[in-house]
């Protein structure tokens, strides 16, 4: 390369450069947490918390706290000048990594708050959102012993559930794609407090962008069965009133498949799990209370999936995705017609459980 051509290279680089708008991290308020409450039908209250960095001491380990701002308003530009009025630096969304929004203004409709992070192009498509049973302003102004930082503490508890427990995969673009989707309705993780402790309590279902019910952790490991596979579920077995056993370790992933009875649709899932015995409340464990143990499983997961379907279609709502497996399996697929069809959709369930023996504690 000439030297000729090595200086153009450069001076096209520095054009290029004073293009592009630079910030300083020590001139901007990095938010990583924000909390939506409803105020009124016209008003918003709208909490955000950003890291505040401290020097360490004796009495504690970490050098990172959160802080808060507060603002409420009619419009996101109005909540924002506020919020710009109460900060002495530059309010800035690229670290944004969870949303909070109450329960009541869950239940009032929520897509036009979620739509604005998703046309903010410094937000990313993995940010969390979750509701939450109370006021999120006291969630992100409280100060839990576990973590200094709520926002860190939330995200976390939310990744943990999803990974190692019975929580469903979920973010800002599972949300969306399921909002805009024929034939499935969203969902989110619902939060509360327990003992002082935030604490994942289920899921928040939608219909359309409005919450219209929750379900518990015990229906939502149902829940995650249907609509996903994977391999660390944990599953409670009761036999008699003294006698329970706990899987872990839960494989399980479900198929579905579509049949027609007299022109009507017909839907089976086909569910299979396995997982191992990590403990039992009897007092011997052999290979007959083994195989007692796989027909119960059997008929539990059987009749609670199905009790869950029934609930979902009572209310007309379908984030299972039922009618996008149908819709997938149908040519010239109606969504006017199938909301007629699905809360009297017949649906079969088939499951097949494998026990194994191992890490027993009586």
């Amino acid at each position: 390369m000439t030297f000729q051509k090595v200086g153009s290279f450069i001076i096209y680089a520095l054009l290029l450069s004073g293009c592009v708008p630079t910030e300083v991290i020590d001139e901007l308020q990095l938010i990583h947490t924000s909390g939506f409450d409803y105020i009124d039908e016209d008003v918003t209250q709208v909490t955000v918390s950003i890291p505040k960095y401290i020097g360490t001491d004796q009495d504690t380990s970490t050098n990172i706290q959160g802080e808060t701002i507060t603002a409420t308003g009619t419009t996101a530009k109005d909540v924002r000048a506020k919020m710009d009025s109460k900060s002495p630096k530059t309010l800035e969304n690229s670290k944004l990594s969870s949303v909070v929004y109450n329960k009541e203004l869950a239940e009032k409709g929520i897509y036009e708050l979620i739509d604005t992070y998703s046309r903010d192009p410094s937000v990313g498509q993995r940010m969390l959102l979750m509701v939450y049973e109370g006021s999120t302003k006291a969630l992100l102004e409280s100060h839990l012993s576990i973590e200094p930082e709520i926002s860190r503490y939330i995200s976390e508890l939310i990744e943990q559930n999803t990974h190692h427990t019975d929580l469903p995969k979920t973010n800002i673009h599972v949300f969306l794609y399921r909002y805009h989707q024929d034939g499935m309705d969203a969902f989110l993780p619902y939060l509360g407090m327990s003992e002082d402790k935030l604490q994942v309590k289920g899921l928040a279902i939608f219909k359309d962008d409005k919450m219209v019910t929750t379900i518990s952790m015990r229906e939502s490991f149902l829940f995650k069965v249907l609509i996903e596979s994977f391999n660390m579920g944990t599953f409670e077995i009761k036999l008699k009133e003294e006698e329970y056993a706990t899987l872990m370790n839960l494989n399980a992933k479900t198929r579905y498949k579509l049949d027609y009875e007299s022109g009507k649709p017909v839907l089976t899932a086909k569910v299979t799990a396995n997982g191992a015995l990590n403990e039992y409340s009897g007092e011997r464990l052999d290979e007959r209370k083994i195989n007692e143990f796989e027909g119960e499983l059997t008929k539990q997961l059987k009749a609670e999936i199905e009790a869950l379907i029934k609930k979902f279609q009572d209310l007309d709502v379908d984030p299972l995705g039922l009618g996008f497996q149908v819709k997938t399996r149908t040519r010239g697929w109606d969504a006017e017609e199938w909301s007629k069809t699905y809360p009297d959709l017949k649906v079969n369930v088939e499951v097949n459980t494998t026990i194994t023996h191992g890490g027993i504690s009586e």
